[in-house]
């Protein structure tokens, strides 16, 4: 059984499924994989945000502070008229107090190897002292190296006199103070997103500043390492994941937390998004691509199957009419200039097969006994035969042939099959047939013989069914051998009837098959008419068969009137048969011979 093979429209959904699908896969990983490191990328900047906010804010509010002390030192001053600065740093626990020209120039100091410092000489100091100049009060921010915790390394400065100004000197250590002062406060009220938190810790990872509705879970995960990465890291604490970061002001640490949940809510959020509008788009697209495919492919593939469909089953008129692309183009017109070459082929061969047909025919009938000479004249019997094939040739037959003066032979047979094949094996079984009808009085050994050459060499087992008579003119006695054929019909006083014989084997299957002799006596104005199967097996549009009892009733009443007698009774029948077939097509050969025998006087 051959195997049924898959269409090109369920091969072109398979396989554009597998590319579409693989490609949705990808595109959705690359998207998932680009939102979520732009989520992890905006935590990590919000993290930072948070704590340089806080980072600030705290130096910001210590600069304020600082410049308030030094403008409450200036007011001491000039209120006291205090000069000595070393005993106004004791007064106020200060390290460092210059005294400053407008031009930045230290003229004044606690520490005497400053005088004549110009404060102007570095770039981060030059700006300061710009800022000073125009603000009549400025910080400066820790940019001065600094060793150790005790060496200066932040300024604050504000107006004292006309044309002067005040400066206090802070060191780290100093610095750290202010800071712990400040950094209480600044992260009680702050939170990230809507979960997240802000603390601060000192060096000894003790908690300095914190909300209240702190998480201590979250605050002691984030705390188990010592050594607290300044990076973005993620931490766990009650089965759920953080992320942590922080940055330091002086000793002090900032540290910000945010679950991830919170932060990756959005990118998972816009991740489904993003994945249902893909599966939308490219189920679209898969089948707006399968669509179109099959519209300018398959369907005209299809088209083309079709109309070669019909070519293969017989139709040579069909054409093939796909004109949508340049290639279909060429397909149509390949198989069409194909066809038409096909059709002027199988033009030139069915004339040239006609003609040999015409001429097997010819020759065919050629090999028919004529009626004419003693067949027309004898005044003791009349004689009528036709043969109508069904194709062009036929292989029914009839022959007859005068022994003597006396004895008329006549035979009438239907070879199995109909065409060349049948046209053939009747040539032969005729010519056989009529070469051994040699003894008048014993025709069944004859058969015998016949049969017997008929059987040699029928490797197509093709056989044949004749009704052999032999006819004493004088006497009027019938001799005669049925291998298998119909009865003929007898017609006697214009009445019509079957007479009861016996029927042999048919010739060509059984080389020792016994053929019997019979006899029939035969009256002046007997009628008998012999036939082949084409007229009682005759069919009707309905596939009902002309039958025995039309042919009889055919024949019935009909009364020898002239010499062309056999000629009107073979028409009549003929004429019968073709009303009742009233058009559908004849099936099998029509062989009709007609015998009057009108005795001696």
């Amino acid at each position: 059984m051959k195997k049924k093979l898959p269409t090109i429209s369920a091969q072109l959904k398979k396989w554009l499924l597998i590319p579409v699908f693989c490609v949705f896969l990808l595109t959705s990983a690359f998207s998932l994989f680009v939102q979520y490191r732009a989520a992890f990328g905006a935590a990590e900047r919000l993290l930072s945000i948070s704590i340089m906010d806080v980072i600030d804010e705290v130096k910001r509010k210590t600069d304020e502070y600082q410049i308030v002390y030094s403008e409450m030192v200036a007011s001491a001053v000039r209120d006291s008229d205090i000069s000595d600065l070393g005993r106004l740093a004791d007064i106020y626990m200060l390290e460092e107090i210059d005294i400053l020209d407008e031009n930045g120039i230290i003229t004044d100091s606690t520490d005497k190897s400053l005088i004549g410092y110009d404060m102007k000489s570095l770039p981060e100091t030059a700006e300061y002292i710009e800022e000073l100049k125009e603000q009549k009060s400025a910080s400066l921010r820790e940019i001065l190296p600094a060793e150790d915790e005790t060496r200066i390394s932040k300024y604050s400065a504000c107006v004292l006199r006309e044309g002067s100004f005040l400066q206090i000197g802070y060191s780290r250590k100093t610095a750290e103070y202010y800071y712990e002062d400040m950094v209480d406060d600044y992260t009680v009220n702050r939170h990230i997103l809507e979960s997240g938190m802000l603390f601060i810790i000192n060096a000894d990872n003790e908690i300095v500043s914190i909300r209240s509705d702190h998480d201590e879970e979250i605050i002691r995960s984030v705390l188990e390492e010592n050594d607290l990465p300044c990076n973005i890291r993620t931490v766990y604490a009650g089965g759920r994941s953080y992320y942590s970061m922080y940055d330091t002001i002086g000793s002090f640490r900032v540290v910000a937390v945010l679950p991830c949940a919170e932060v990756m809510e959005e990118p998972r959020l816009t991740a489904l998004i993003s994945v249902i509008v893909g599966v939308i788009v490219f189920v679209t697209l898969y089948a707006a691509i399968t669509l179109l495919v099959k519209r300018t492919v398959v369907r005209q593939v299809g088209e083309i199957a079709d109309t070669l469909k019909a070519i293969t089953e017989g139709d040579l008129d069909a054409q093939v009419s796909v004109y949508t692309s340049r290639e279909f183009d060429i397909i149509s017109n390949g198989i069409n200039s194909t066809l038409d070459s096909l059709k002027d082929h199988i033009a030139r061969e069915a004339a040239r097969i006609d003609d040999e047909l015409r001429y097997a025919r010819e020759i065919q009938f050629s090999a028919l006994p004529a009626l004419t000479g003693q067949f027309t004249d004898d005044p003791r019997f009349r004689l009528f035969a036709s043969m109508n094939s069904a194709k062009e040739v036929g292989g029914d037959f009839y022959d007859f042939y005068m022994i003597n003066d006396h004895t008329l032979v006549f035979t009438i047979a239907d070879v199995s099959g109909k065409g060349i094949p049948a046209a053939m094996f009747m040539m032969n079984g005729k010519a056989k047939l009529h070469d051994c009808t040699d003894s008048p009085d014993d025709p069944g050994s004859c058969i015998c013989r016949a049969n017997k050459r008929i059987c040699e060499g029928n490797d197509a087992g093709m056989f044949i069914t004749a009704w052999v008579g032999v006819l004493d003119l004088i006497s009027g006695e019938l001799r005669f051998v049925n291998a298998g054929h119909t009865n003929p019909v007898l017609i006697r006083d214009g009445k019509a009837e079957m007479p009861g014989m016996k029927a042999n084997l048919i010739l060509g299957i059984l080389e020792v098959a016994a053929y019997t002799t019979q006899t029939m006596q035969l009256k002046k104005g007997d009628v008998l008419f012999l036939y082949t199967d084409g007229v009682n097996e005759a069919l009707n549009a309905d596939l009902e068969l002309y039958g025995n009892e039309r042919l009889i009733k055919a024949l019935n009443g009909i009364t020898p009137g002239g010499d062309d007698i056999c000629a009107e009774i073979c028409r009549t029948v003929r004429a019968s048969v073709e009303k009742f077939a009233a058009g559908a097509p004849q099936a099998d050969d029509i062989t009709m011979l007609c015998l009057y025998f009108k005795g001696q006087d």
